[in-house]
């Protein structure tokens, strides 16, 4: 039984990731997963590229990322995700520590903007030029899997959301899957920032 970080067991809402991952895994082709982390790295970047360098390093939100800080940590989540990908591949199981939810460089706060947009497509290609090279075959039970991290939003009994964090031992497929679910959600998180930002200009609002 899997609990959670604070020893609660799963919440619905993780228990249905769960299943889903495990579901999308299993029915997915190699080249089929590939291709989705490529169209979920191409949104990604497409919504990245729109914002401006005097934007990038804006704070819309006091205490949250502000856009480049977000675009560091996919990158350098995404390194990591490769490098975890090719021990599974090559039959190994990754060494510890896993990838955790808010890794981050110090690049975010000084790094040239183009630099860091460079180096967030570069991560991406990475990774899918990994997957070229990974077989069609599923994995078998007995092959390695990797200690990875787990954030699912879920209902309180107030109604309010809130993170649930928890581990799960995955195989590539499923790692994979998750990495495109990774790139899709911080896309969504940009997008929400330059809306943020773009309110606040429209509002005349003063924004560090």
């Amino acid at each position: 039984m899997i609990l959670d970080v604070n020893g609660e067991p799963l919440a619905p809402e993780s228990v249905r990731m769960l299943e889903y991952l495990k579901t999308r895994a299993s029915e997915m082709s190699t080249a089929g997963i590939r291709e989705r982390i490529r169209a979920a790295a191409q949104e990604l970047e497409t919504v990245v590229a729109q914002v401006s360098p005097s934007d990038a390093r804006r704070r819309p939100v006091e205490g949250k990322w502000h856009i480049a800080e977000v675009v560091d940590h996919i990158s350098q989540t995404q390194i990591r995700g490769t490098e975890e990908l090719r021990h599974l591949l090559e039959g190994r199981r990754p060494p510890l520590p896993p990838v955790y939810e808010a890794l981050r460089s110090g690049a975010g706060t000084w790094a040239p903007w183009d630099l860091l947009k460079e180096e967030l497509h570069a991560a991406n290609q990475a990774m899918l030029d990994l997957l070229e090279s990974a077989p069609e075959e599923a994995p078998a039970p007995s092959d390695p899997t990797v200690k990875t991290v787990m954030v699912t939003l879920r209902a309180l009994k107030d109604g309010t959301l809130a993170p649930q964090i928890y581990f799960i031992e995955v195989q590539w497929k499923e790692y994979a899957l998750l990495q495109r679910l990774h790139l899709l959600d911080h896309r969504t998180q940009v997008k929400k920032l330059r809306a943020s930002l773009s309110e606040a200009s429209s509002a005349g609002l003063q924004i560090a």
